[in-house]
């Protein structure tokens, strides 16, 4: 089955993750939404469960690289972070089934998902690193152990986006009361 096809069929399963919950959706609405046979989604996907691993790590990575992408186009590390945030923050907000899926406060997706929220979780981590890294080289943020600044930058990243209870909203004053801390806290004074 070419890329597309399955591409299709994570596109497809997330939205019936989103409108059903995981559990109550079956490999065989999953399939018959692809239009294809239920056989045929067995040969590229084990399980419904495999399906989940693999739809987390392929948002995470469309994600990452659509910011990336972004930050790119930007030089200044100040404004490379407050893009980060409220890009990240924007697309954790339109897309609740992942936000449930990293929050797993009960725990529901730990048995089959095993370290891949992790491994999401490190590679926001890696780019708060990389571009307080480069705020650093650049004089723009004060002297730090980049990596330690990093963990405590993806904490309250984390809680004030996915790690915080579904029913709590942060809307566009309280993202910047929070970049307006982040920023605080690591500009050159």
């Amino acid at each position: 089955m070419e890329s597309e096809k399955r591409t299709l069929i994570l596109n497809l399963a997330k939205k019936r993750f989103e409108r059903f919950g995981f559990t109550k959706t079956t490999v065989d609405e999953i399939a018959k939404d692809a239009s294809i046979s239920k056989r045929t989604l067995y040969q590229e996907f084990e399980n419904k469960e495999k399906i989940l691993e693999e739809l987390l790590m392929f948002e995470a990575l469309s994600v990452r690289k659509a910011i990336l992408n972004q930050l790119s186009k930007i030089t200044d590390p100040a404004e490379k972070l407050q893009t980060y945030i409220r890009l990240a923050k924007k697309y954790l907000d339109q897309n609740p089934f992942i936000v449930n899926v990293l929050n797993d406060e009960s725990g529901f997706y730990t048995p089959f998902l095993k370290d891949k929220p992790h491994i999401v979780e490190t590679g926001i981590e890696e780019i708060f690193i990389s571009i307080l890294k480069e705020g650093t080289e650049k004089g723009v943020f004060r002297k730090m152990d980049e990596k330690v600044v990093a963990h405590c930058l993806f904490l309250l990243f984390k809680g004030f986006t996915y790690g915080r209870p579904s029913q709590s909203s942060f809307g566009v004053n309280q993202t910047n009361e929070l970049i307006h801390f982040i920023m605080s806290g690591v500009g050159v004074k």
